[in-house]
């Protein structure tokens, strides 16, 4: 241990004076001079896959094996068969295996049995491309973790900072992180590796298309140059293999698939709709013919594309939720714990949560128009048919997206078979209590009953109309000469009723014999007021109408008006005679 602490004292100052590795300062790794130069060879797979029955077969922790045994995890897959040992025997491992073969407990249940709970450093650094997966990687930790007496500190950016730090200080001695974070609070002295002992890349193909690997370079050549490092990941793209190879001491190689695979448990098939603006109807007939049970991941390539997608689903009876890089970190977590816990029917979401979450009762993936290549594609269907269950994953396709969608199909090593698109059903499977309610002998829902009763009840309402209007000049008769005497003895409120209408051809019958038989109640009580008020009226209050003469008679009658009635302004002045010699003259 004395050993390690002073290998470790040396660390700082080598990592303060340059790199290591590619970067100077470390010296070149035996390995290096494989992929300098010359084509990269790529991984061969792996043919002698050990059939070992218990995780007992190696000599792990007791308290792993517990934890195991809680969560009833029995048998190894092959790619834990084949990496355990070669862990456990502080080899560096280069594994690739397909999505939902348990690549994380490969390579968590050795390094937990290695980690020394009594020392209080940064022992153990994991790197995930992805929030959500640094989150499923923590729990996984920490689920195992806390029997040991091992502290877990998850390191992800969206969230504050200050949470992160306190548990770094608290001694934790497993960080769980992605690369942007981390390397933040190692500029800021909260976070070093002097005496870290594994570095582990998980998904690192992710981390590379994504423009991580500049980072994981970095962060890579400030750790001791003694780790122990484990890259996993379900392809190896060539840049990838060359830096696992670079960064690695002669590493033991491992692929217990060629190429690309998927699960056998999944079946796969693709839908070809007329057009985009039809996948949200196909969406919505998968979940209505599904069973109660079944839970969808429906992938899309935009945020733009999930946002209008669940714009659309969420009216419907089904809980769905939405899921990228645009949300916060909380909201992103609540979502992710909501569709972990079955609370959620449908979970739209981007490639974010394509790589490495764990989500066992996944039964369908979804994939809106055709992924980004077939290394996506693996991914995407890798969420369901995991830990040996039955899953399908479902593509629909309309016309633009045939241009992407044609070299997935040939670059396929597997069937992908095509088939018609859903169709509209009356019952939607998916919803408690199947659909629309139904009477209790199962037959046709009570409501197509009512409206079968509704339409042989009509034609007997409009037989029986003519008969109603025939009867109607007699009550017309007697209505009119005993309306007015009726209509004083009764209150307001009956005079204001009205008879009840049973159906369209009566009450058309009735409405015609009361509008041409009787006056409304209000038009009567309006007549009879303006009645009483007129007769009511004395005689000196009401005024004389005057009565306007014609022009012509008025000036006659002005003409023979005495001279003393005329106002003081017009009365007569003596005429004068003109002077003479006509009119002035005698100016």
């Amino acid at each position: 241990m004395s050993n390690d602490k002073r290998q470790g004292g040396r660390r700082p100052e080598q990592g303060s004076g340059g790199r290591r590795g590619g970067g100077g300062g470390g010296g070149r790794k035996p390995s290096q001079s494989k992929s300098s130069g010359g084509p990269v060879e790529p991984l061969k797979p792996t043919e002698d896959v050990p059939d070992i029955e218990s995780f007992r077969h190696w000599d792990l922790r007791q308290e792993v094996l517990e934890a195991l045994d809680e969560d009833n995890i029995v048998k190894p897959t092959p790619i834990q068969a084949i990496s355990i040992e070669h862990v456990l025997k502080g080899r560096d491992v280069i594994a690739r295996a397909q999505t939902g073969t348990g690549k994380t407990l490969a390579f968590a249940a050795p390094m937990l049995t290695k980690l020394d709970p009594t020392r209080s450093s940064v022992l153990a650094l994991i790197l995930s491309p992805t929030r959500e997966l640094a989150e499923q990687i923590a729990k996984v930790c920490t689920s195992i973790g806390e029997k040991i007496g091992l502290k877990v500190a998850l390191i992800v950016g969206g969230e504050p900072a200050q949470p992160q730090v306190a548990a770094l200080q608290a001694g934790a001695q497993i960080v769980v992180g992605t690369p942007g974070r981390v390397l933040d609070l190692y500029g800021q002295k909260f976070l070093s590796f002097p005496w870290t002992e594994f570095v582990i890349l998980d998904e690192a193909d992710e981390m590379l298309e994504i423009g991580f690997i500049d980072d994981i370079k970095e962060i890579l050549s400030k750790t001791p140059d003694e780790r122990q490092t484990l890259l996993f990941s379900a392809t190896f793209p060539t840049p990838l293999l060359k830096l696992a190879r670079d960064y690695t001491r002669d590493p033991v190689e491992i692929a217990t698939v060629s190429g690309h695979a998927t699960a056998e448990t999944v079946t796969q098939l693709w839908y070809k709709i007329d057009g985009e603006e039809d996948r949200a109807m196909t969406v919505l007939r998968l979940l209505e013919q599904s069973d109660k049970d079944s839970v969808f991941l429906v992938f899309c390539d935009r945020r733009v594309e999930v946002d209008r997608l669940f714009r659309k689903l969420e009216r419907s009876p089904f809980p769905v939720k939405a899921l990228h890089g645009g949300y916060e970190q909380d909201a992103r977590f609540r979502v992710m714990d909501a569709f972990r816990s079955r609370d959620v029917k449908a979970l739209i979401a981007t490639d974010v949560a394509s790589r490495g979450l764990d989500v066992k009762h996944v039964t369908h993936v979804v994939n809106i128009g055709a992924p980004r290549d077939i290394t996506s594609y693996t991914h995407r269907i890798g969420r369901t048919g995991r830990a040996g269950r039955e899953g399908k994953a479902i593509t629909i396709i309309a016309p633009p997206n045939m241009r992407k969608w044609s070299p997935i199909l040939k670059e396929a090593t597997w069937e992908i078979k095509e088939v018609d698109a859903p169709e509209r059903t009356r019952n939607g499977g998916g919803r408690p209590g199947g659909g629309r309610r139904q009477d209790a002998r199962g037959g046709e829902p009570r409501r197509n009953q009512r409206r079968e009763e509704r339409s042989e009840q009509a034609p007997r309402e409009v037989e029986q109309a003519p008969r109603e209007v025939e009867q109607a000049p007699r009550e017309v008769a007697v209505e009119t000469t005993s309306a007015p005497a009726k209509r004083e003895d009764r209150p307001a409120e009956e005079q204001s009723e009205r008879p009840r209408r049973r159906g369209r051809g009566r009450r058309n019958a009735e409405d015609a014999t009361k509008e041409s038989a009787s006056e409304s109640p209000r038009r009567e009580r309006t007549r009879t007021r303006n009645e009483g008020k007129t007769e009511d009226k004395p005689a000196a209050q009401e005024r004389p109408r005057r009565e306007r003469t014609p022009r012509s008679e008025k000036k006659s009658a002005d003409a023979e008006r005495p001279a003393e009635n005329k106002s003081n302004t017009q009365r007569e002045r003596p005429a004068t005679p003109p002077p003479s010699g006509g009119f002035g003259a005698g100016v």
